[in-house]
């Protein structure tokens, strides 16, 4: 997948951070390591997809923003704040969903169907057929 920016550009641009704030061995380092990764993961994210979005952690979003950002539709969004599997601040229609919230989101939400995944994997071994139905009730 082409990303935002080209490979040769992005690498032009973590030797300027490294110029800027100094090398990893501490020699004029000026910026703390996590601002260094925080930079460098972002230029990573830019090389390699379409987009990217960046939000302070104490950032809030409207529940149309949080739909966008996760894929789904505001509606799965009000459920998963309603079921309390998201949480929200205000109420009615004027619910705001902190930043950090929302990532702990995605990433629980990501590990599940990580985990859903490898155990389904777990029922297929080599000699299962491709075309076999594998139930899982």
């Amino acid at each position: 997948m082409a990303g935002v920016i080209a490979h040769d550009e992005a690498q032009r641009l973590r030797w300027a951070i490294d110029h800027a704030l100094g090398t990893p061995s501490g020699d004029n380092k000026t910026a703390p390591d996590p601002a260094r990764t925080a930079l460098f993961r972002v230029l990573e994210v830019l090389e390699s997809s379409s987009g990217a979005v960046v939000l302070p952690a104490d950032a809030f979003v409207s529940t149309q923003q949080a739909a966008d950002l996760l894929g789904v539709s505001r509606m799965t969004v009000v459920r998963l704040i309603d079921r309390g599997e998201l949480l929200a601040e205000g109420g009615g229609v004027h619910r705001r969903i902190a930043a950090a919230a929302l990532e702990g989101y995605r990433t629980e939400s990501t590990a599940r169907r990580r985990a859903a995944m490898h155990e389904l994997a777990q029922d297929v071994t080599e000699d299962t057929p491709a075309d076999r139905v594998i139930s899982t009730r």
